[in-house]
């Protein structure tokens, strides 16, 4: 299959966080027709002043530490393209977001494709997206969604194991649902029609798709499939020694989730969870029927 490089990046993932996006960087990172960022998440966009964090300590490892590059989660060799996007992109830190600057980031894919993985994205502000748009036109959009109460829940599991969240609240469901209103676990993020519509406002002209954390899951050749030829990639092409079944986090443990605790997020999320399966159909629909839920009334 052939391509023609673009200026900048071929594509943006934008979330949703918890929903495949260390997925989507196994299979591209080796894949023959791509060169990706050795950083999955560099996130220059998501603030007015520059700081990729993930860049940052990715690069001061290497140069404290090289024999543990292995060791990073989603790296396990460094070219000297790579070498250079990172000297490059840490330079950049402190900086004013510069959409071109931004760009010139990804010359070191040359003739192949290349794209930004950072679900925090999808919190980026109405404008911003508006700039993205104006600067690269011609780049496709990436949004990977899931059930938000399933979404919400692996959120909060990985901060447990990260010791950010008291899981005794999950024995009081009056202070979980008071978490639920307040918390910013349960914000804007999760609601991905609310993220599309803005998008969809912002970017009117900008090519985008979403695609199912469902699909990853149940179907991962599928979802393998769908996504590389919307990025004009060759899919009967192997992402080295990750099959599309590959899944990093899959024996990550979870937090039991209870009766009570499930019918308090079924309540915060049911507004959400019918404006998915009206908007975005297949699996959505699926998500209504799991968690008893029917039409709104008019």
């Amino acid at each position: 299959m052939e391509f023609k490089a673009r200026q900048g990046p071929d594509f943006i993932c934008i979330g949703m966080i918890k929903a495949g996006t260390g997925w989507l960087y196994d299979q591209l990172r080796p894949h023959p027709d791509f060169w990706m960022p050795p950083v999955k998440e560099i996130r220059y966009l998501s603030g007015e002043t520059v700081r990729m964090a993930m860049v940052e300590r990715f690069a001061g490892r290497i140069r404290a530490s090289p024999e543990r590059l292995a060791r990073w989660r989603f790296v396990d060799s460094l070219s000297e393209l790579d070498l250079a996007f990172l000297r490059e992109a840490e330079s950049c830190g402190g900086t004013l977001r510069d959409f071109q600057q931004y760009a010139s980031l990804f010359r070191y894919k040359g003739e192949l494709l290349s794209g930004d993985i950072s679900p925090a994205y999808s919190r980026l502000a109405e404008d911003v997206v508006q700039r993205l748009a104006a600067a690269l036109p011609d780049v496709k959009v990436v949004f990977l969604i899931r059930d938000p109460i399933a979404r919400l829940w692996s959120g909060l599991s990985m901060l447990h194991r990260q010791g950010r969240f008291d899981a005794s609240m999950l024995e009081h469901t009056g202070k979980f649902r008071s978490y639920l209103h307040a918390s910013q676990g349960a914000d804007f993020r999760s609601f991905p029609t609310r993220i599309v519509q803005l998008w969809s406002r912002a970017a009117p002209n900008l090519e985008f798709r979403h695609f199912f954390f469902d699909d990853i899951q149940q179907q991962p050749e599928f979802a393998r499939r769908e996504i590389l030829l919307y990025l004009r990639a060759d899919p009967k092409k192997s992402s080295g020694a990750f099959p599309p079944s590959y899944n990093r986090k899959a024996s990550k443990p979870k937090l039991l989730l209870t009766e009570p605790i499930k019918e308090a997020l079924v309540e915060h999320f049911a507004d959400e969870i019918r404006a998915c399966a009206a908007l975005f159909g297949g699996h959505a629909k699926r998500w209504m029927e799991e968690y008893g839920l029917r039409d709104a009334e008019v």
